[in-house]
C-alpha cells in the first residue's frame, strides 16, 4: 500500500500514533514531527503546541474551521486501524476521549491545546518547563508501549 504525502503527513501528527506509522511503507520520509523547532536542544511547550496542535489542525480540519468533526478524526483513526491494529485503534479512542472533553463531538482548539498541555506537563518529569532529550525519549517510548509498537 502507498500512501500519499498528505497521509503521511496526517499520520505523524497524532500523538499516539507516531511510531505504528513510522514502521508503515511510505513514499514521503517518515520520523517523528520535530518538537525542537530551534533546534537548541530542549522543548519549550511553543514548540510541543505547535508541533501537537498547530500541525493536527492544519492536517485534520479539511473543512478549515477550526476544529476537528468526529468525521475527520474517523478519516485518521482508519489509517490507526490498518496500520496498527487493535492497540493503535484504542489509541486513538482514548486520545479522541481525552481531548473532547465537553462531548461535543468535536476537537476544538482550545481542547487540543488543553490536551497538549497535560502530555506536556505529564512528559516534563522534573517540572522545569522544558523537555530534554530524555524526557522526549521516555515520552516517545510511552506511545510506542501504548500503540504496540
Amino acid at each position: 500500500m502507498r500512501l500519499t504525502l498528505s497521509a503521511c503527513a496526517a499520520a505523524l501528527f497524532a500523538p499516539a500514533l507516531l511510531t505504528v506509522l513510522w514502521a508503515a511503507p511510505a513514499t514521503a520520509q517518515m520520523g517523528p514531527p520535530k518538537l525542537d523547532q530551534n533546534g537548541d536542544g530542549k522543548v519549550l511547550y511553543a514548540e510541543y503546541r505547535t508541533a501537537n496542535v498547530d500541525k493536527t489542525l492544519q492536517t485534520l480540519d479539511a473543512d478549515k474551521n477550526g476544529q476537528v468533526s468526529r468525521a475527520e478524526f474517523d478519516k485518521f483513526a482508519g489509517m490507526a486501524r490498518t496500520f496498527g491494529g487493535a492497540r493503535a485503534e484504542a489509541a486513538m479512542s482514548q486520545w479522541w476521549r481525552s481531548t473532547d472533553v465537553n462531548g461535543d463531538g468535536s476537537m476544538s482548539r482550545s481542547e487540543m491545546e488543553t490536551s497538549s498541555k497535560r502530555r506536556f506537563d505529564a512528559s516534563d518529569s522534573n517540572r522545569d518547563g522544558v523537555l530534554d532529550k530524555t524526557e522526549v525519549a521516555a515520552m516517545r517510548q510511552r506511545q510506542r508501549a501504548a500503540t504496540g509498537n
